[in-house]
């Protein structure tokens, strides 16, 4: 990953501090739980428990960097992830893994 990516920092302390406090490898399955606790927390600190605030605090949220990609949600848009940048194709090369250009 190039080190200008905006998800690179977020990435590494992910990894760091998973690693640190579990003792195992990460998976991708932490980072997506480690996403949806960061969104919700985000919206939960300016909407409280109203499920409906909870909801439209989410709807605002953009440019969240996150495990998964950088967050932009709407009202039409929950996903909040687009497929040209969430996703990047890779190859492993003798044991590392290369972005395909």
């Amino acid at each position: 990953m190039p080190d200008a990516d905006p998800q690179k920092p977020t990435l590494l302390k992910y990894i760091s501090d998973y690693e640190q406090k579990h003792k195992i490898a990460v998976s991708g399955f932490g980072g997506y739980a480690w996403d949806g606790l960061e969104i919700l927390a985000q919206a939960l600190e300016k909407a409280g428990a109203d499920r409906a605030k909870i909801r439209d605090e989410i709807e605002k949220i953009t440019g969240h960097v996150g495990i998964s990609g950088i967050f932009r949600f709407s009202p039409q848009d929950h996903n909040g992830l687009n497929k040209e940048e969430a996703f990047v194709m890779v190859k492993i090369v003798n044991g590392d893994w290369q972005i395909i250009q």
